[in-house]
């Protein structure tokens, strides 16, 4: 495989409009497409049997996230504690610049985190855990040597 550009990750939610106020207005990602997808087209591709709307939406960094809300709501996950407690379980790590200043927007916005606040994970780097409106795991993390860890990022 030779990957062209880098890869977005989609996620099923059961409600687009009331998701993206937490990407777009408090995380601060652009939206880039909002496409319906009819029931013909969508069995096709395998994702869904009734249609679905997905929406496409981009950081600052370049990082794509899209959400695709099926024509019939989707069954639920079942909820876990921790992240990493259910097989096939999955989580977004955005990696950024100011935690410290990303923290005190979410705590304002009254998110309620999973870590406990900011965590030093090991020498140079810091993270919390949380989950956005629909209950998917989100990881933000800072650098204290982004190069070290990805030479190619721009810092």
């Amino acid at each position: 495989m030779k990957s062209v550009a880098p890869f977005e990750i989609g996620i099923t939610v059961s409600d687009l409009d009331a998701i993206l106020p937490f990407y777009r207005d408090l995380l601060g990602f652009r939206v880039l497409s909002d496409i319906r997808v009819p029931a013909e087209t969508s069995r096709l591709t395998g994702l869904a049997p009734d249609g679905y709307r997905v929406v496409r939406l981009e950081s600052d960094g370049g990082d794509r996230i899209k959400f695709a809300q099926p024509g019939k709501p989707p069954v639920p996950a079942p909820a876990k504690a921790f992240a990493l407690e259910r097989q096939g379980g999955h989580y977004a790590t955005f990696i950024v610049a100011d935690l410290a200043a990303l923290y005190a927007r979410l705590l304002q916005a009254g998110i309620r985190l999973d870590s406990q606040g900011m965590v030093d994970v090991r020498a140079g780097l810091r993270m919390l855990m949380l989950r956005d409106p629909e209950g998917n795991y989100i990881e933000f993390v800072e650098y204290a040597d982004l190069g070290a860890y990805r030479p190619a990022a721009k810092q």
